[in-house]
């Protein structure tokens, strides 16, 4: 019996691919001339020549817009760096902790965000005011990137849906063969472990959840989604289910490792499906992806989709016109999202092949809803002020794996009493 046969997603309601048109482009192709420079993080793609195919095709419609590409390994760090100056590029991946209230110091406006809202999914998370400040390059839906045939090696022929059922399988993988490592945390990488807390829409089911944050005082009790989700990381760490030394974990090597059967799961977007498929091409029929092991209170699974590196424009651009059509090629024209596993942002496109493995009876992709209108910011200003680096910062969950595997002597209860603290602290600060 073959493992996770595949699904028909149902869409929910915060995400609705109806077929409308496409945004017609700002400006004219024969309009564009100029140089810019396009600031992002993919550096495997300047390294196999990706880039300079897309570049390539670009040009075939704008032969006189030179486009200079800049990839940056630690992107979150430097471009942040570079934005204390004018020269961030024409370009950019809008960097994730931004507040929203500053979106303008440093971004060009794109437009209304009700506008764009007849053509994008996804724009909530870039906007302040009304004003769209970003567009994604393509949203990713958050869970579980699996190797089926560690499972089926294993005897599993369904994918867990209770954290319960998961830790068995886990244990049941070790057991199978020591060598697997059942959960790669990828712990040293650091980014990968904010993987844990974009998942929050998706298992509690709610639209809203975030948003209801800004006012739940204590969001980590016991039994509320946040503590679930990390009583499974500490669970999944404690009882030795995950690399023996994560201090040590390497994030490129991770996905070779998944990709020939030596990891069992991996948290991550839905993005990551093709890239640990390209790791062993000859095993990519293995790799699937697969919602947390968690089902909401209605007896459903979901899935959260949220946006990827949204583009923008750097408001000191001198070629804000090129810099625009470009923009747009790359979001409404090009392969990017498809080629990267993710769901495109121009509303009525297809759903990509790394979301076709889900279970069979259907798993509804969630969107979160948006904050209200002079709210955009009040989630950001809260986590900074508690400093609990919820999607943002990796430190805490870490603080979590290292209690979990004895190199501290916190419990979990005790952390979570402290972040109830400190978020209720920062929800009075920011009143």
């Amino acid at each position: 019996m073959k493992l996770f046969k595949k699904a028909t997603l149902v869409l929910g309601s915060a995400l609705t691919l109806a077929a409308v048109g496409v945004l017609t482009q700002t400006t004219t192709v024969q309009a564009q001339e100029g140089t810019i420079t396009f600031i992002n993080h993919k550096t495997d793609w300047e390294g196999n020549g990706k880039w300079d195919e897309y570049i390539a095709e670009f040009n075939e419609l704008y032969p006189d817009v030179e486009v200079k590409i800049e990839t940056i390994t630690d992107y979150a760090g430097q471009i942040k760096t570079r934005m204390n100056t004018e020269q961030y590029g024409d370009v950019l991946m809008l960097p994730a902790d931004i507040n929203p209230e500053d979106f303008h110091y440093f971004f060009e406006s794109l437009g209304e965000k009700e506008a764009l809202s007849d053509t994008y999914l996804g724009l909530n998370d870039r906007s302040f005011d009304g004003v769209q400040y970003g567009i994604p390059t393509q949203l990713n839906a958050t869970g579980m990137v699996v190797n089926r045939k560690v499972f089926e090696d294993a005897g599993i022929t369904e994918f867990p849906k209770t954290t319960e059922e998961f830790i068995e399988a886990l244990k049941t993988i070790k057991e199978n063969n020591p060598e697997v490592t059942p959960l790669y945390t990828n712990y040293a990488a650091g980014w990968t472990l904010s993987n844990w807390d974009f998942a929050r829409s998706g298992v509690s089911g709610n639209p809203d959840f975030t948003n209801e944050m800004t006012t739940d005082t204590a969001p980590f009790e016991d039994g509320k989604t946040m503590n679930e989700i990390y009583r499974l990381l500490y669970d999944v760490a404690n009882q030795g289910l995950i690399e023996a030394d994560p201090t040590t974990t390497d994030w490129e090597q991770s996905k070779v490792d998944l990709a020939n059967g030596k990891i069992g799961i991996m948290v991550l977007g839905s993005w990551a499906v093709p890239q640990v498929q390209d790791a062993n091409p000859e095993n990519a029929e293995h790799i699937a992806f697969f919602p947390f092991p968690m089902t909401a209170e209605d007896g459903n699974q979901y899935l959260a989709v949220g946006g990827d590196y949204n583009l923008a424009i750097n408001v000191h651009s001198e070629n804000k016109e090129a810099a625009r059509a470009f923009l747009d090629w790359l979001i409404q024209d090009s392969n990017y999202a498809e080629e990267n596993g993710g769901i495109s942002p121009v509303i009525g496109a297809e759903m990509p092949a790394s979301l076709a493995s889900a279970e069979e009876s259907g798993v509804i992709l969630l969107e979160e809803n948006p904050a209200e209108p002079g709210k955009e910011a009040l989630f950001s200003q809260i986590n900074d002020y508690s400093q609990l680096g919820v999607g943002s910062t990796d430190n805490e969950k870490q603080r979590i794996i290292d209690a979990a595997i004895g190199n501290t002597s916190e419990t979990f209860e005790d952390m979570m009493a402290e972040f109830n603290e400190r978020w209720a602290e920062a929800i009075e600060a920011n009143q």
